[in-house]
């Protein structure tokens, strides 16, 4: 089994990083806010005042998902392996105790396949991306205390007829394994793994 690294925004050093650019953003913001606010220029205020509103929405939007993410406490996920061959069988392995008592509404794991294609469009560039759900996973939400400890073991197929992984210039097909906790009055915890689809059928059984 192996141990995988989430790889999502919502992950904890996608949050960080969020929350580093916004802090970033809305200080370069100020240096214009600052002297018009002192100068009393109402006007050029309220101009500067739309730049520093993005930043502050980043950083409130990364200490919430943050918060959330601590509530829950991060999950031991392994997965039995992350190198697939179209149409092969994998399982993955949910192990979690958690440090706090929260109440969620649920707890999904997915099999996730996501296209992403760029392209010119004039003189912008548009990305597109679409996404499928192969399998889903429920588990029951409920209020969970601290100390309890859950474990559950999932097998998944990726598809005979899928496309395997493709990472080129304008177009990536890539596949992940998903997990997703529906936090009450809270931002979801979500966290993504990657799994490399080779161009190869499993063999036959």
């Amino acid at each position: 089994m192996e141990t995988h690294k989430s790889i999502s925004l919502n992950s904890r050093n996608g949050v960080i990083f969020l929350g580093i650019f916004g802090l970033i953003w809305t200080c370069f913001s100020l240096i214009f806010l600052v002297p018009v606010l002192l100068a009393r220029e109402y006007l050029a205020v309220c101009l500067s005042a739309i730049f520093v509103l993005p930043g502050l929405i980043m950083i409130g939007y990364a200490a919430t998902v943050y918060y959330s993410r601590a509530r829950v406490g991060k999950p031991d996920i392994t997965i039995s392996n992350s190198s697939l061959r179209v149409g092969e069988k994998f399982t993955v392995n949910l192990m979690h105790t958690f440090k706090r008592n929260v109440q969620l509404e649920g707890i999904v794991v997915q099999l996730v396949f996501k296209e992403t294609a760029t392209y010119q469009q004039g003189t912008d560039t548009r990305t597109v991306t679409h996404e499928d759900v192969y399998e889903n996973f429920e588990l029951p939400g409920g209020e969970y205390q601290a100390g309890q400890y859950i474990q559950e073991t999932f097998i998944m197929q990726i598809p005979a007829d899928a496309m395997h992984t493709l990472k080129v210039r304008r177009n990536r097909l890539e596949w992940f394994v998903r997990v997703k906790a529906d936090i009450a009055k809270l931002p979801d915890y979500v966290d993504e793994y990657e799994l490399t689809v080779l161009p190869e059928m499993a063999a036959a059984r």
